[in-house]
């Protein structure tokens, strides 16, 4: 005789519930944890003022709203030496854990190109997210100095003053001298962008030359030109921005002062800033998963219609960079010809 042998029903339903566990479990757990970045608050290093510290207010505002967790951004001033100071920190100090990010000025790079041995870090091992624009630069002049026109500064036996925070945020104006034959005085040293507007004012220097966005969007600038306190010498795009329509641009003058061609090469690289703008970069190491929702927020928060609406305000034109475009921007920058990289460096009688 067969015996048949069953399970009490609680018991095939413990069964059936523990057989289940094991395929149930993972997916469980994965719906249950929480975001990575949530109740974290992220860090923005900025070292400039001006129209670096604006965007990356503004940024902190809004970039939150588009990672999983929604985690919180401070923005922290660490000024001092072109924002090579804040540079070297986030590649050597803050962790890449995605909770740290920097915004550099545009001309950061140059340190590096030329080997100052000032420079921690490597360009292209940074993570870079994006840039709300292209900032092409202007060098603008107080209108009662006696140089109206680059020309003008050619002929001048004394050379005009130009005030800067370090030598690479001054890297063009230097440069001048060997492309175009215009001579300045470099002083630097200030804190912040808003200290050489400042010495400006004061008659310590009587011109500089910064983004071009951000001098037609802010104080003191705005009132500048209502007062006709300033004008306009040059600026560094292909073509002129229609808000500087009356200064002719460094290629414009190569051509008219003959710039022979290393010194024209040269000047491609002094002037390839305004590709970075206002850019936006992570540490090297940074999980490349949290890269990516760190660039996927950034380019969201670029179309928020509050972002734009703020920007506009304030007088910004938004022309977003995606970070894959400024990685290959660092890519092909730092890598040049050796008579290109020499010549850089002679202009700017680096060591």
């Amino acid at each position: 005789m067969k015996i048949r042998r069953t399970l009490a029903p609680s018991v095939a339903l413990k069964l059936v519930l523990l057989m289940a566990l094991p395929f149930a479990a993972p997916g469980f757990a994965q719906s249950q944890a929480r975001p990575f970045y949530q109740g974290k608050t992220v860090k923005v290093i900025v070292g400039p003022s001006g129209g670096y510290d604006y965007w990356a207010r503004l940024l902190a505002r809004h970039m939150g709203k588009y990672i999983p967790g929604h985690p919180s951004f401070v923005v922290q001033a660490m000024p001092g030496a072109g924002s090579v100071i804040a540079t070297n920190y986030v590649y050597n100090v803050a962790a890449p854990d995605g909770l740290t990010v920097g915004m550099p000025t545009q001309q950061i790079y140059m340190g590096e190109f030329v080997g100052n041995a000032e420079i921690k870090f490597h360009m292209r091992k940074f993570h870079w997210l994006g840039s709300p624009d292209r900032n092409p630069s202007i060098l603008y002049m107080r209108a009662d100095a006696p140089y109206k026109s680059i020309d003008d500064i050619i002929k001048s036996k004394t050379p005009p003053k130009c005030g800067g925070t370090g030598w690479e945020s001054s890297s063009l104006i230097v440069a001048l001298e060997d492309a175009l034959g215009a001579k300045f005085e470099l002083v630097l040293g200030y804190q912040g962008a808003n200290e050489v507007d400042i010495a400006v004012v004061r008659g310590e220097v009587v011109c500089r030359d910064l983004g071009l966005t951000a001098h037609f969007s802010r104080e003191p600038f705005l009132s500048w030109h209502a007062k006709g306190f300033d004008r306009h010498l040059l600026q560094t795009g292909r073509k002129r921005d229609p808000r500087a329509a009356d200064a002719p641009t460094i290629y414009e003058l190569m051509d008219r002062y003959k710039t022979n061609d290393i010194n024209r090469r040269a000047m491609e690289v002094l002037a390839a800033g305004e590709g970075f703008g206002h850019p936006m970069m992570a540490p090297p190491g940074t999980p490349l998963d949290r890269v990516k929702i760190l660039r996927e927020s950034y380019d969201r928060a670029m179309r928020d219609p509050e972002l734009i609406a703020e920007a506009q305000k304030g007088g910004w034109v938004i022309e977003p960079v995606a970070g894959a475009e400024l990685q290959a921007l660092a890519e092909r920058l730092m890598v040049q010809p050796t008579e290109v990289v020499n010549q850089v460096k002679r202009i700017l009688r680096a060591k």
